[in-house]
C-alpha cells in the first residue's frame, strides 16, 4: 500500500469516525418538546385552566415525534390526562408538531375554547410546539364499515364471494382489532359464523383484513399471496402461508385466512433471552433453524412477483433520507455522507445473488410458531431482490428486538448482549445456507444498510428517552466484520 493511499484511508476513516459521533447525540432543542415534565410545566403557565385550577394536569405521555417530509418540523401525538373537581379523569389527545428556531419562529397563543375542543390551539415558543385536537382518521376510509359487525360481515361475504368461495354465507361477524396505525394501516382479526346447514363447507371460522392508505400496499399483498398459493409452498410442508380470500379495492382491504400460532418468533426470542437458560436458547435455536428452512423454500418456490429491489436503490433512499433530515438540522452535513460513500462503494464491488422471491422486510415478529411448525405472515412489501435481502434484515431485526427489550444502559451488559444477538443470527444464517445459496459479503451490507438507516431514523423517528440502539449495532458490526468490508479496494 503506498503512503498516499494509506493517508487517504486514514483521512476516511477519521471522517468515518467523526460522521458517526455527530449522529450519535440528539441536541438539547430537539429533546426539550420531548420531555413530559417541561411540556406539562408549560401548558399549566400557558393554560388559564390550569394555571387558576379549573383543571389539573395530572399526567403527559408523548409518543415519538416524526420528521415531516422536507418541512423541517416534527409531529407526534401527546395524550393528556385532565381531572376536574367533582367529574374525574379524561385523557385529551392532541397533535403536537416541533418546528426548530432556525426553520421559523412559534408565537404565543391559546385559542378561546376548551381545552382539546374543536378550534382549541396552544402554542408554546420556548419549547417550539403547538398543539391542537388530534384530527380524526381520514386516510383508512374504511375503518367504521370494517369494526362494525353488521356492515363488516356484509362486506367480507361480498368480497369473499367475488373472489374465492361463490356461495359462502356468513350468520355473524365480531371484529377484533389487532393492530392500528392511524393514518397508515389496521389490521382486523374477524370470528365468523355460519348457518347450520352450510356447515361443513370448509370456510373459515377466522378471518385476518388489513386496511392501507395505499391502495398499492394491499393488492401488492394480495397478488403475492395468490402468487403463492399456487406455488409448492402452499402445501404447508416447511412453511405455513394464509390462503388469500378476497382483495376489495374500493376500501384497500385485503382479506385471508389464518395462519396458525399464538406466539411469535419474536415472542420467543424476548421470552429466550430473558430466561437466558440452555434449554431456553436450544429451543429458540430450533425455531431459528425452522424459520430459515421456511426462508429458503420461500426463496426456492419459483415464483416471480412484484417490482425488483437493489441494495443501490435503498441507498439512493438513504440519500434522499439525509437531505430530509438537513433540512431540520442543517448542523449535520457532512456527518452521515463519508459511511455511506465507503458502504456504497463495498456494494458495487460485491456481486448480488440472482433475484427470488422476497418478503421484503422480514423480521421475527412475522413468523409465528405452532408447536415445531413456523408460519410466515405480512407480504405487503413482497417483491424480487437478491436473497441477503431477508436474510440481511432479519439477523438485524433480531438484533434490534433483543436490544430494545434490554432495561438498562450499562454499556458492558449491552455489548454482552450484542454478542448473544450474534450467536442467534449466526444460528439462523448457518441454517439458510445449508439449504440454499447465499452471498455473506451481500448479508452484511444489507445488514449495515439496516443499521446506518436505524441511526438516521434515531434523528428521524424521535423517542422519549430511547438509548442509542441503532448507532451502537452499526459500530458493532462494522467492527465486527471489518476484514469483509476492507477486502474491498475503497
Amino acid at each position: 500500500m503506498s503512503t498516499t493511499t494509506a493517508v487517504t484511508k486514514e483521512t476516511t476513516e477519521e471522517n468515518i469516525a467523526a460522521g458517526l459521533a455527530r449522529l450519535a447525540v440528539l441536541p438539547e432543542w430537539l429533546l426539550a418538546p420531548l420531555q413530559a415534565d417541561r411540556v406539562a410545566a408549560a401548558l399549566r403557565q400557558a393554560l388559564p385552566e390550569l394555571a387558576d385550577g379549573r383543571l389539573a394536569l395530572r399526567g403527559c405521555k408523548i409518543k415519538r415525534m416524526l420528521l415531516q417530509g422536507d418541512t423541517g418540523r416534527w409531529a407526534g401525538t401527546y395524550t393528556l390526562t385532565i381531572e376536574a373537581p367533582g367529574a374525574g379523569k379524561r385523557t385529551v389527545a392532541l397533535r403536537g408538531t416541533f418546528t426548530p428556531a432556525h426553520v421559523g419562529a412559534v408565537e404565543a397563543a391559546v385559542a378561546d375554547a376548551p381545552l382539546g375542543a374543536e378550534g382549541w390551539r396552544c402554542a408554546l415558543p420556548e419549547l417550539g410546539l403547538e398543539l391542537e385536537p388530534e384530527p380524526p382518521e381520514s386516510d383508512l376510509q374504511a375503518m367504521p364499515a370494517l369494526t362494525d359487525p353488521d356492515s363488516s360481515r356484509a362486506l367480507l361475504e361480498d368480497g369473499i364471494r367475488a373472489d374465492s368461495y361463490p356461495d359462502m354465507r356468513i350468520e355473524s361477524c365480531r371484529p377484533e382489532v389487532l393492530s392500528y396505525k392511524p393514518g397508515s394501516r389496521c389490521t382486523i382479526r374477524y370470528h365468523l359464523t355460519y348457518p347450520a346447514e352450510l356447515a361443513g363447507r370448509g370456510w373459515p371460522a377466522t378471518v385476518i383484513a388489513k386496511t392501507y392508505r395505499k391502495e398499492s400496499k394491499g393488492r401488492n399483498a394480495y397478488d403475492g399471496m395468490v402468487a403463492l398459493w399456487h406455488s409448492p409452498l402452499a402445501s404447508g410442508e416447511v412453511v405455513t402461508i394464509a390462503e388469500p380470500l378476497a382483495y376489495i379495492p374500493e376500501l384497500k382491504v385485503m382479506t385471508q385466512g389464518p395462519v396458525a400460532g399464538e406466539q411469535s418468533l419474536e415472542d420467543l426470542l424476548k421470552d429466550a433471552l430473558r430466561a437466558d437458560t440452555p434449554e431456553a436458547h436450544a429451543e429458540l435455536n430450533a425455531a431459528m433453524a425452522r424459520a430459515a428452512a421456511g426462508l429458503a423454500a420461500f426463496h426456492q418456490s419459483g415464483v416471480r412477483h412484484g417490482d425488483s429491489v437493489t441494495l443501490g436503490q435503498r441507498y439512493a433512499e438513504i440519500h434522499a433520507l439525509i437531505e430530509r433530515l438537513l433540512v431540520a438540522a442543517p448542523e449535520l452535513r457532512g456527518a452521515a455522507e463519508p459511511l455511506l460513500a465507503r458502504l456504497e462503494a463495498q456494494e458495487a464491488q460485491a456481486p448480488a445473488d440472482p433475484p427470488v422471491p422476497t418478503h421484503g422486510t422480514f423480521n421475527p415478529e412475522q413468523v409465528l410458531i405452532d408447536g415445531d411448525r413456523v408460519g410466515f405472515i405480512d407480504f405487503d412489501d413482497f417483491c424480487m431482490a437478491e436473497p441477503a435481502l431477508d436474510v440481511g434484515l432479519f439477523r438485524a431485526a433480531i438484533k434490534d428486538i433483543g436490544m430494545n427489550a434490554l432495561d438498562t444502559t450499562d454499556r458492558a451488559a449491552r455489548e454482552a448482549r450484542l454478542g448473544q444477538l450474534d450467536q442467534i443470527g449466526e444460528v439462523f444464517l448457518s441454517a439458510y445456507e445449508r439449504l440454499a445459496p447465499i452471498s455473506r459479503e451481500r448479508v452484511a451490507l444489507w445488514e449495515a444498510w439496516s443499521y446506518f438507516r436505524d441511526t438516521l431514523h434515531f434523528w428521524i423517528k424521535v423517542k422519549p428517552a430511547e438509548p442509542d440502539n441503532g448507532m451502537m449495532m452499526l459500530k458493532h458490526h462494522l467492527q465486527k466484520n471489518v476484514a469483509t468490508f476492507e477486502r474491498f479496494n475503497v
